[in-house]
C-alpha cells in the first residue's frame, strides 16, 4: 500500500478510475435532485459536473498520469478550461450571494439597499483572480513589470483625480453610513428640499420651487446636514405673532390656541403651545408652537394658521397689531387715565353685588370713591394674609375659587366665587388658624375697597352688616367642615391655636 501512494501515477490513475466516475455520478445525481426542487443551486452544480470536472478528468490525464509539462499546448487549453469553468461557478454562486443580499437590503424600508458596487465588487475580485492564474500560473507569464507600470499609473491617476476619488469616497460614506435617503426633506446650509437620487459622485436634491440641485458628495459630507424625516417625521412649526399690548396674554393665548388647534396638519398629541416671549408697548410678542407628523406641510401650516389668526382676534375680541403706516399721537398721561375706571363705572361694577346693589346712592357713592378696579390674570393670587390689598373685595368679572393650606401642603376648596360675590373681612376660623387665600380661576376683573371705608358703611347699613356676618359665618362654618373632613382622611394634630403669629388679624 505504501509502494502504491509513494508512486504518483499510481495516485493519479486512483483518482480518474474510481474517485472521478464516483464523483461524476454524485454529481448527475444531486443535479437532478436540485433540479426538481427548483432550486437556485441548479445552475453551480451543472457548471461543475458539465464542465469543471471533464476539464479536471482531462488536466490530471495529461498532467498526471501522462507526465507531460506544463508548457504543452495541450495542457495550457486543458488548465484553461479548467479554471474558467471554475470561474464560471464561482460567478454564479456569488450572482446568487448578490441577490440574496439585494432582497435582503430591501426588505425593510428603514434599512437603506447595499450600494451596488459594493454588490459588483464580488464579481470584479472573482474575475481578477481568474486572469491571474490563467495568465501567470497557466500560460506564465510574468506580471511583475506590468504591476509595476500599473502602480505608477494608479499613483499619477490618484493624483489628477484627487478631487473626483474624494466624491466616490464620500459618496460610499453617505451609502453606507445611509443619514438620508430618497424620500427624505433635508435640509444643506440654505438648502431645503427632498432628497431624489444619491448615487457614487452626487445627490440630487429639489426644492420647494421645484428646481433641482446637483450636490457633490464629497460637500454633504464636509457640511451639516439636518433631516427632518429620521428617526421620526415629527416636527415643530414656530411662528411668532404680535398682539396689542391691550389685550390680556391670557385672552391673547387662548385666541392663539383656538387658531392652532382649527389649523389642519396641525397634532392634538403632542398640544399647541404658546409661549410669550416679548412684552413692549404697543404690542406683544408670541410664540405659537405647533406639530406636525411631515415636515413638507411647514409652510402651509404655518399660512392657514395666520389667516385663522386673523379670524380668531375677531370672535375673541383680541386686537392684533395696527398697520405700520398708521400715525398716533401718543399722551401718556390720557391714555393712563382713559383705561382707568371712573366713580360712575365703578359704582355701576359695585352694583353687580346682591348685597351692595340694595345700598343707597350716597353709600355706593362713597364706596365707589374708596374703591380701585384691580386686574388679576389666571391662577394669581388675589388675597393672602400679609398682603396690603385687604378689603372688601367685590368680583365683577371672571371667576375665583378661596383656599386653605392643608397638612402637608395640601389645598383644602372653600368656596368658588362668580361675578356678584364679595370676599375679604374674614378672619381666622376658630378650629383652623392658617388664613384662607383666593386665587383667580381666570383672568379676573375686581373692585377693592379699602377696610376702614367698607367698615364705616357698613356700621351705618345694619341689613348689609347682617348679610355680610352671614357670609362671614358661612364661610367660617364651611373652614370647620373642610378641616373636619381632612383630619379624618389624614390623622394629625393642628397646629395650636395659639402658636406664633395666630393673633394676626389677617382678613379674608
Amino acid at each position: 500500500m505504501s509502494d502504491l501512494v509513494a508512486d504518483p501515477a499510481a495516485v493519479w490513475a486512483l483518482i480518474l478510475v474510481v474517485v472521478l466516475p464516483v464523483v461524476i455520478i454524485g454529481a448527475a445525481e444531486l443535479e437532478e435532485r436540485l433540479r426538481q426542487r427548483d432550486s437556485l443551486l441548479t445552475p453551480v452544480v451543472s457548471i461543475l459536473r458539465s464542465w469543471t470536472i471533464p476539464f479536471f478528468a482531462g488536466w490530471a490525464l495529461t498532467r498526471g498520469l501522462f507526465g507531460l509539462e506544463g508548457a504543452r499546448l495541450v495542457v495550457r487549453l486543458l488548465g484553461t478550461g479548467l479554471i474558467l469553468s471554475a470561474a464560471a461557478a464561482g460567478l454564479a454562486v456569488v450572482r446568487l450571494l448578490v441577490a440574496w443580499l439585494r432582497s435582503w437590503g430591501e426588505a425593510d424600508d428603514d434599512r437603506r439597499g447595499i450600494p451596488q458596487l459594493l454588490l459588483a465588487l464580488p464579481r470584479v475580485a472573482v474575475l481578477i483572480v481568474t486572469g491571474w492564474f490563467l495568465i501567470d500560473g497557466v500560460w506564465g507569464v510574468d506580471l511583475s513589470a506590468a504591476l509595476t507600470a500599473l502602480g505608477v499609473t494608479s499613483l499619477v491617476v490618484s493624483f489628477a483625480l484627487q478631487d473626483t476619488l474624494s466624491g466616490l469616497a464620500s459618496g460610499a460614506l453617505l451609502l453606507t453610513d445611509a443619514p438620508f435617503k430618497p424620500g427624505d426633506w433635508i435640509q444643506f446650509g440654505d438648502l431645503q428640499g427632498t432628497v431624489i437620487d444619491i448615487n457614487w459622485r452626487s445627490s440630487r436634491i429639489r426644492d420647494r420651487n421645484g428646481d433641482l440641485h446637483v450636490v457633490p458628495n464629497s460637500q454633504l459630507a464636509k457640511d451639516k446636514v439636518i433631516n427632518y424625516g429620521k428617526p421620526s417625521g415629527l416636527h415643530r412649526v414656530v411662528v411668532p405673532v404680535q398682539v396689542a399690548y391691550v389685550s390680556p396674554p391670557t385672552l391673547a393665548r387662548e385666541m392663539l390656541l383656538d387658531a392652532a388647534r382649527s389649523t389642519p396638519g396641525v397634532l392634538e398629541d403632542p398640544p399647541p403651545s404658546v409661549a410669550v416671549v416679548q412684552i413692549d408697548d404697543p404690542m406683544m410678542g408670541y410664540e405659537v408652537h405647533m406639530w406636525i407628523d411631515d415636515f413638507r406641510d411647514a409652510p402651509q401650516v404655518s399660512s392657514t394658521f395666520g389667516s385663522l389668526v386673523w379670524y380668531a382676534s375677531h370672535r375673541h375680541n383680541v386686537p392684533l397689531p395696527s398697520p405700520a403706516q398708521d400715525l398716533y399721537l401718543y399722551d401718556g398721561v390720557e391714555a393712563g387715565e382713559s383705561g382707568i375706571p371712573d366713580r360712575a363705572e365703578i359704582r355701576g361694577r359695585l352694583r353687580v353685588s346682591p348685597l351692595l346693589d340694595q345700598l343707597d346712592e350716597d353709600a355706593l357713592d362713597r364706596l365707589a370713591a374708596a374703591a380701585r378696579a384691580e386686574r388679576f390674570a389666571e391662577n394669581e393670587v388675589i388675597l393672602q394674609a400679609g398682603r396690603e390689598n385687604s378689603g372688601l373685595h367685590v368680583l365683577w368679572a371672571g371667576s375665583a375659587q378661596m383656599s386653605i393650606e392643608g397638612h402637608e401642603g395640601s389645598s383644602l376648596r372653600i368656596a368658588d366665587f362668580a361675578p356678584g360675590d364679595v370676599f375679604g373681612l374674614m378672619g381666622r376660623s376658630d378650629t383652623w388658624p392658617q388664613p384662607p387665600r383666593t386665587v383667580a380661576i381666570s383672568d379676573c376683573e375686581v373692585v377693592i375697597i379699602d377696610n376702614a371705608t367698607a367698615q364705616s358703611v357698613t356700621s351705618h347699613n345694619p341689613a348689609l352688616a347682617a348679610a355680610l356676618n352671614q357670609v362671614i359665618n358661612a364661610r367660617r362654618r364651611r373652614i370647620d367642615r373642610v378641616v373636619e373632613a381632612a383630619a379624618a382622611r389624614t390623622p394629625r394634630k393642628a397646629p395650636p391655636i395659639g402658636s406664633s403669629g395666630s393673633a394676626e388679624s389677617d382678613e379674608q
